[in-house]
């Protein structure tokens, strides 16, 4: 996830703004205007403020799946608290940064890996354990178990056993408790790394 952040940091530096008036200025509301130092502080808190910047966070991808062109959700798989901590990582290197300008760097990162078109969900129960992930996402994963050598089936987009086989390689691989499970972590080294 290390990685990430740094990609994160660079795109922040060459992140382009978007025109939103004829000087390319636009009025900032809510929570974009704390600095990374703000955000780091209230989410060690768990305050009141760092779950009103998750909403805000919602907020804001909800409203750039509605406007950006041939986008049906720019996070593929990503939580909110998933996120919030990819955001927590770079905001603890950087904490003179606005979240603003994080969240629009980090919301471009994810960009070339969204969905342009609705799929189906779904829901995925191992025990206690619950994920619900588009099917185009599931199909994303095997193929990127079958580029790894580690997944052998067909890429059907459905959770097979051998997925989940397979996707307990690529734990072990990465030194991850094996458990088939295709949790947050797991797919952020797989699918972003």
């Amino acid at each position: 996830m290390m990685r990430s952040w740094v990609f994160l940091g660079l795109l922040l530096h060459a992140a382009t703004a978007l025109a939103a008036d004829v000087n390319g200025e636009f009025a900032l509301k809510g929570a974009g205007f704390l600095t990374c130092k703000a955000y780091a502080e209230e989410r060690a808190r768990r305050s009141d403020v760092y779950y009103m910047i998750g909403g805000w966070l919602d907020g804001f991808i909800s409203a750039h799946n509605k406007y950006a062109h041939d986008t049906y959700d720019v996070t593929s798989f990503e939580s909110a608290e998933l996120l919030l901590r990819v955001i927590d990582g770079h905001c603890k290197a950087n904490p003179d940064d606005r979240l603003y300008s994080v969240i629009n760097s980090l919301v471009t990162q994810l960009g070339p890996d969204r969905m342009q078109e609705k799929s189906v969900r779904v829901e995925i129960v191992e025990g206690r354990r619950k994920a619900v992930l588009y099917r185009e996402t599931i199909g994303r994963i095997q193929t990127k178990l079958t580029q790894l050598g580690l997944y052998k089936a067909p890429v059907d987009s459905a959770y097979t056993d051998a997925t989940r086989s397979a996707l307990m390689a690529f734990q072990s691989d990465i030194g991850f408790e094996m458990t088939g499970f295709p949790d947050q972590a797991t797919l952020w080294h797989l699918l972003r790394n």
